[in-house]
């Protein structure tokens, strides 16, 4: 996942939509600033779970921020975030979250470093637009 997009995106409209990728993952992506794209992903682990939930042992995580249109390429991006804000991934620190997003079709895939978030919190997966 050690990349920079730098290739102008084009259209972006494929990427707009709030995407499920189960019960505790959700990412949401809407136009951004400079034709980029904001993106907010939020993720648990336990917040399904009615005892884990009851004793108040839910993980949380997730990244937030613009996406510069120059960083996606062949609908693909890789960004890292610190948790406010998204970085180039050559700036990321060890243990900054690691997030690689890719429109395929009416899917977006999703990969993480497993570093986004409290214990068993991944975005890792395949998600729908709802």
């Amino acid at each position: 996942m050690a990349k920079d997009k730098t290739v102008a995106a084009g259209d972006l409209s494929g990427w707009i939509g709030t995407w499920s990728g189960g019960p505790e993952q959700e990412i949401t992506i809407t136009p951004g600033a400079n034709g980029g794209l904001a993106v907010e992903g939020y993720a648990t682990y336990g917040a399904e779970d009615p005892e884990s939930a009851a004793m108040g042992a839910i993980n949380v995580g997730g990244f937030a921020g613009n996406i510069p249109a120059d960083w996606i390429e062949d609908n693909n991006v890789t960004i890292a975030s610190t948790g406010d804000e998204i970085i180039p991934t050559s700036e990321a620190g060890h243990y900054d979250c690691w997030v690689d997003m890719t429109l395929n079709g009416d899917a977006l895939e999703v990969d993480d470093n497993g570093q986004c978030g409290g214990l068993n919190v991944s975005f890792i997966g395949t998600y729908k637009r709802h």
